[in-house]
């Protein structure tokens, strides 16, 4: 498993199938809520062919589901179970929603996920199968995004006393802000603002912050700070004139709301490439879309010739891996200290295998059991 990676719709749709597949070969691939309801948004593109708008979400499906992927939750429960005093391990991995933990016979104790809705949904989309719902969404959310006016609201946010004129000044700006003493208890009161938070949950937040005498957001709920941060320095951002006021910014934006679950982010959009570089760590690393996409498919036409030359030759030619030099190794190196061979797994042998699967047998069968009496799973999108 290589350096878990965000893409943005514009990353993903770049990228060609035999590229899909070398991006589930060397990376492992956080799916984000956004994705889903970009390319389901989609359906309603054009009004007129809605057999082409169905071909490009079931084409855009394919290339969502790779063998290394899951689905991370949404941010806004994130922020409240960080706000309310839950952990939410920001390690650079997908948090995956929806486990079960299961004891087997033999006491041995596993966790296990499910389908998820979300994939059962693009699993639906693949093979071209749309409910009332996902086309009554898809027009929804088209239709809130062409009613925005970013323009408009710029003139009703907020600007700074001191004109900010760089990017790094809004880094600075922001951060200094959110580290002030004085601005926390209000920063508080306009994150659960922005969260749309009820008044009974807004309680307990506040009671949580009083009877522990937080006096630090970052200390309280450190990923709700960064949604917070996040936001900030779009808003900033747009009133100070540094960043455009394009309606599918919105949108882009909520993408840098799950950057805390992943080492490599990859977008084509400028306006997201100048976010990452405010928001993003030392840790982790922006991959431009085209740069990624030919990287992708450079391995995968070397792959491609080398198993034309096997077909046709009885000699044994060493898999394809990608070069030293490579954007992949450069990857697997900063992230994981060392670049490992992905193509070149040793065959596992049949007495190997019978082994593996006796000590899997009760694990598998307390997994069976938990699925039957597991709850049904709202669809998705809600």
């Amino acid at each position: 498993m290589g350096p878990t990676i965000i893409l943005d719709k514009s990353a993903l749709q770049s990228l060609p199938q035999r590229a899909v597949y070398e991006l589930s070969t060397y990376f492992y691939t956080n799916i984000t809520p956004v994705v889903l309801m970009e390319i389901l948004a989609d359906l309603r593109l054009d009004g007129k062919d809605m057999d082409r708008c169905r071909a490009i979400v079931s084409d855009m499906a394919h290339k969502v589901i790779p063998v290394d992927a899951a689905t991370n939750v949404h941010f806004q429960p994130l922020c409240i179970l960080d706000l309310l005093g839950g952990k939410v391990k920001m390690d650079r991995r997908a948090i995956v929603g929806g486990g079960q933990q299961v004891t087997s016979a033999d006491g041995r104790k596993a966790f296990v996920v499910g389908v998820q809705p979300e994939n059962e949904a693009v699993l639906r989309w693949l093979h071209g199968n749309f409910s009332e719902a996902d086309l009554e969404f898809a027009a929804n959310w088209r239709k809130t995004i062409e009613a925005a006016n970013l323009e408009v609201e710029k003139r009703k946010l907020p600007r700074p006393m001191k004109p900010i004129k760089s990017l790094p000044e809004l880094r600075g700006f922001v951060d200094t802000m959110l580290s002030h003493p004085d601005c926390q208890v209000d920063l508080l009161e306009h994150l659960m603002q922005l969260l749309r938070l009820q008044g009974d949950i807004r309680d307990c937040v506040r009671s949580r912050w009083r009877n522990n005498n937080h006096t630090s957001i970052k200390g309280f709920a450190p990923y709700a700070h960064h949604c917070l941060r996040v936001q900030l320095l779009f808003c900033f951002g747009i009133s100070s004139g540094l960043l455009g006021t394009r309606n599918s910014n919105i949108v882009d934006v909520e993408y840098l709301y799950y950057t805390p679950f992943c080492r490599v982010f990859s977008s084509g959009d400028k306006f997201l490439q100048r976010m990452a570089s405010l928001v993003l760590a030392d840790d982790q690393s922006f991959v431009c879309r085209d740069d990624l996409r030919q990287t992708l498919d450079e391995v995968a036409v070397r792959r491609e010739a080398a198993s034309s030359v096997s077909a046709a030759s009885p000699v044994q030619n060493p898999p394809v891996e990608p070069d030293e030099n490579s954007l992949i190794q450069a990857l697997w190196k900063k992230h994981h200290g060392r670049f490992v061979p992905q193509a070149n797994r040793e065959p596992v042998s049949r007495e190997r295998s019978e082994q593996i699967m006796k000590e899997l047998r009760p694990i598998m069968e307390a997994m069976n059991k938990a699925s039957r009496e597991r709850p049904h799973q709202r669809r998705f999108p809600v």
